[in-house]
């Protein structure tokens, strides 16, 4: 056995992970950072500290067929907030597996290696007006208009691809665009 299999931290971090998603909106939060999956989550959290505190602290309040109404709204609460998490998460993956099919970028990519300017103009701002974020797009617009010589253009395009987080892991890239713009734009002897 390897030294991950039998460290006990990833025994627990393993288990943690799988008991906790049971809770309602936990996964799609983790995975999608959704602001939905976090209301599902809290809705839970306070339905089950209600829960706790009404059947455990303030006992002389409830009667023992309250207690029982209340640990089936919880059961009630868990299962409608579960699926609730379920069907948007289901939606989200329908839209991921509609954007990977209608994914444009391979063929802008195609069209730009032909040097077809317009064309793969074309491709990044609509694909840049569905994700304006898009990193990929992005620097390819950014390499486009500096072939294009607006280097003005393409130097507004990497200062706002600079700013965004997932850049980063294309840090050689935007500052080789950056020199190169530096090159070509100065006025020639």
């Amino acid at each position: 056995m390897s030294e991950s299999e039998n460290c006990p931290l990833k025994t627990v971090h393993r288990k943690l992970a799988s008991m906790l998603s049971f809770w309602p909106g936990y996964d799609g939060l983790t995975r999608y950072g959704r602001w939905t999956f976090l209301f599902v989550a809290l809705a839970f959290a306070f339905i089950l500290n209600l829960f706790i505190v009404l059947n455990f602290y303030w006992t002389a309040y409830l009667t023992p067929t309250q207690r029982n109404g209340l640990l089936a709204t919880l059961a009630v609460a868990w299962i409608t907030l579960g699926l609730i998490a379920g069907v948007k998460r289901r939606s989200i993956e329908n839209e991921q597996t509609a954007d990977e099919k209608e994914n444009k970028f391979p063929e802008a990519t195609i069209q730009y290696l032909r040097g077809n300017w317009y064309e793969t103009e074309q491709i990044l701002l609509t694909l840049l007006a569905k994700n304006p974020r898009d990193v990929e797009s992005l620097l390819m617009q950014a390499t486009l208009y500096r072939h294009t010589k607006r280097y003005a253009e393409a130097t507004a395009v990497l200062d706002k691809l600079q700013l965004l987080e997932d850049a980063s892991r294309w840090f050689i890239e935007i500052e080789t665009e950056r020199r190169l713009i530096a090159a070509d734009g100065k006025p020639q002897r």
